[in-house]
């Protein structure tokens, strides 16, 4: 089984003298993802022969290498990367709980009570992590959101800003396209990206989901830098990108002397709330976190 999967991955394998491995899937997660690093050290910690393995998989291969774990008694899941968060998804939409079936995305899979014996289930920790660094801005006073793309981080990102946050919060979503399929509990203002110029001197929290500006694309932004010149004093521009850890959104806008947030507590928060959800562990969140954060 392991050699099937060695033919469908990009990259090279090391599982065979594991007792189990994790895994995080996606177009070429070994050449930065950060979740490998983070749960190893925590498997180290736990003194456990388990290892998260990145698997750099095409898109025509990744159904094949996803049954291929889920049959395999060694994998206990993993995170998944863009572009397959919704991929992923609609394997296993029948087994997701109602709220995670309502954002379209997952971002980790794990055995269903934990046991190898158990088909994948999953979740999506984005909104979750996301919330962690502005839960307070958003609880203190109504105020006006406006989100930028709404892939698997969109999606999950907004229904837990509008589930989460003060009642009367005002949410826009600027996307390229008219998603093809809107979950009709999430209450949002959707607008074309080219409109963004028509609210951006009334916006408070501006936050970029999409992947414009990541290291794919670093002299990218998501806001034209004439726009970024209206956001008013007070707001906060939130990039959840990690790499760069600053993007040309917030370089532009810390030299406007803009409050920004980039992604990285974003990604260690998840990384936190996925290693809980796929691995059998004692530790707390604030213990994993700790281990993480050395």
């Amino acid at each position: 089984m392991n050699d099937q999967l060695a033919e469908l991955v990009e990259n090279d394998l090391s599982v065979f003298s594991l007792d189990y491995f994790s895994v995080i899937l996606g177009i070429n997660p070994s050449k930065g993802a950060r979740s490998p690093l983070l749960w190893n050290k925590v498997y180290k910690r736990e003194k456990k022969n388990i290892e998260m393995i990145p698997l750099d998989v095409r898109p025509e291969n990744i159904k094949a290498v996803f049954e291929l774990l889920e049959y395999n008694p060694k994998c206990i899941g993993g995170a998944i990367a863009v572009p397959y968060k919704e991929t992923i998804f609609k394997f296993i939409e029948d087994r997701l709980p109602e709220n995670i079936k309502q954002i379209g995305a997952i971002n980790c899979f794990y055995r269903q009570k934990k046991d190898s014996k158990n088909k994948f289930t999953g979740t999506n920790t984005d909104g979750e992590a996301a919330l962690d660094p502005i839960y307070n801005f958003i609880n203190n006073r109504p105020i006006k959101v406006a989100v930028l793309g709404f892939g698997g981080a969109g999606k999950a990102i907004l229904s837990f800003l509008i589930e989460h946050s003060h009642k009367e919060n005002n949410f826009y979503l600027f996307n390229r396209t008219k998603p093809s399929k809107v979950n009709s509990n999430i209450e949002f203002k959707l607008l074309n990206a080219d409109n963004l110029g028509e609210k951006i001197q009334s916006i408070d929290l501006l936050i970029n989901t999409t992947s414009v500006g990541s290291n794919l694309s670093i002299k990218q932004s998501p806001v034209p830098i004439e726009l970024i010149c209206k956001i008013k004093e007070s707001a906060i521009v939130y990039d959840i990108i990690y790499d760069p850890k600053y993007t040309e959104l917030l370089e532009r806008a810390n030299k406007l002397g803009l409050k920004t947030i980039n992604g990285l507590r974003m990604n260690m928060i998840q990384a936190v709330l996925a290693y809980g959800y796929t691995n059998d562990t004692a530790l707390s969140k604030e213990d994993i976190l700790k281990i993480m954060s050395e």
